[in-house]
């Protein structure tokens, strides 16, 4: 029976339970408004203004959509209700990546519906933040290099960097993967794909290096937000892994110094954390694992969602596909290799928090592919138990 409904589930209902779900979920528990949601719709009016970018912390990309948005609609909640339709054609992408790895429509399936009700991805598909349009850019850049398509694969994940500029440090590896190891190219075919990604990446971010260096009078590739949160994470008074917000190094930095003197302050950051981790070696192992185990954590670390419920529903959802998909990745030896670019991402995402910052809010990027990998340990236990066939 079990079996009869998979096979029957199309994934346009999937798709519209996912959006019915969300604007549900809008009506019934409106977001608050969060920091960094005044930060991008400064960004975006600042842009569309002619004006400088004042933060030296954030990519442009998601205060330009927030602005898009919000000008189309004439109200603040534009944005939302495009990162809504965005969510939803993320379920879809992730139902034509999963079957991309698996080739079987009912594990495609379940991963669609498990993302579609997964409360994180709801959670923030109303709450104006950019890990939305973000995930949605990665995946679909994976699913095209999957596709054998590098130079669209590449085009997307350089637009994420402008999101979010996590995989400006791993793009380059994925691609690599991608050609030798999934693709079985040459080593010299593989390096051309790198030359279509570099190619792109020039093209497409020097608008923003223009930007910077009418910033800064230098040349800033991404931001300055290496420094910052390197130094935020490894400091004496860091005890959390969460970091310090920055705070100042030497007690008399205000955010005005850092704004219009940023490379200096970016590079005072980096060297005061080098010389804590030279100093402190031991303090810098335990907070990397205090970090680990904060980055995955089953429920979050704020006070606000310490409630009893926030921490039924995270370890019900993530709790549970975390579980699974540990056991796919320890069973998955006939699926190593069509899986490594994915393995790739995960690692190199949890590396750069456990050296840097760590939040769950930071994990959530790498969760529709722990979707994906519970999905198939979902469907063995349903086939072994003949549930399916």
């Amino acid at each position: 029976m079990f079996n009869e409904i998979l096979q029957k589930i199309n994934i346009r209902e999937i798709i519209f339970l996912s959006f019915f779900v969300r604007i549900a979920s809008l009506i019934l528990y409106p977001s608050k408004v969060l920091p960094d949601t005044y930060t991008y719709l400064k960004i975006g009016e600042e842009i569309f203004s002619g004006k400088i970018i004042q933060t030296p912390l954030h990519m442009p990309g998601y205060g330009i959509w927030m602005f898009l948005f919000n000008f189309i609609t004439q109200n603040n909640y534009g944005v939302i209700i495009g990162d809504i339709v965005i969510s939803c054609l993320t379920v879809y992408v992730i139902y034509l990546l999963s079957y991309e790895i698996f080739k079987k429509k009912e594990i495609s399936i379940i991963s669609a519906l498990i993302f579609a009700l997964y409360p994180f991805s709801i959670f923030y598909s109303i709450s104006a933040l950019s890990e939305t349009l973000f995930v949605f850019l990665l995946l679909l850049s994976i699913l095209m290099f999957y596709r054998n398509d590098f130079f669209y694969g590449s085009l997307l994940i350089i637009l994420s960097i402008y999101i979010k500029p996590t995989p400006d440090i791993f793009a380059p590896f994925l691609i690599l993967i991608f050609s030798l190891v999934i693709k079985k190219y040459s080593f010299k075919k593989s390096i051309f794909h790198l030359c279509i990604y570099y190619t792109l990446y020039i093209l497409l971010l020097s608008p923003w290096w223009f930007h910077n260096w009418k910033k800064y009078d230098g040349f800033v590739r991404i931001n300055l937000s290496g420094g910052y949160h390197l130094y935020s994470g490894n400091n004496i008074k860091n005890k959390t892994g969460g970091g310090i917000g920055g705070i100042d190094v030497d007690h008399n930095w205000s955010d005005v110094d850092i704004k219009y003197k940023g490379i200096e302050f970016h590079n005072k950051f980096k060297k005061e954390a080098y010389n804590f981790i030279k100093e402190n070696p031991k303090e810098f192992v335990n907070l990397t694992m205090i970090k680990f185990l904060r980055f995955w954590r089953i429920y979050p670390y704020t006070n606000e969602y310490k409630g009893t419920i926030y921490k039924l529903i995270s370890t019900l959802s993530y709790g549970i596909i975390l579980i699974l998909s540990i056991l796919f990745i320890f069973n998955s030896k006939k699926f190593l290799r069509i899986i490594s670019p994915l393995l790739t991402i995960i690692f190199f995402t949890t590396a750069i928090h456990c050296i840097t910052i760590a939040s769950i809010r930071y994990r959530y990027p790498i969760e529709p592919i722990l979707i994906i990998f519970a999905s198939y340990t979902i469907y063995k236990y349903l086939k072994k138990t003949k549930i399916v066939r």
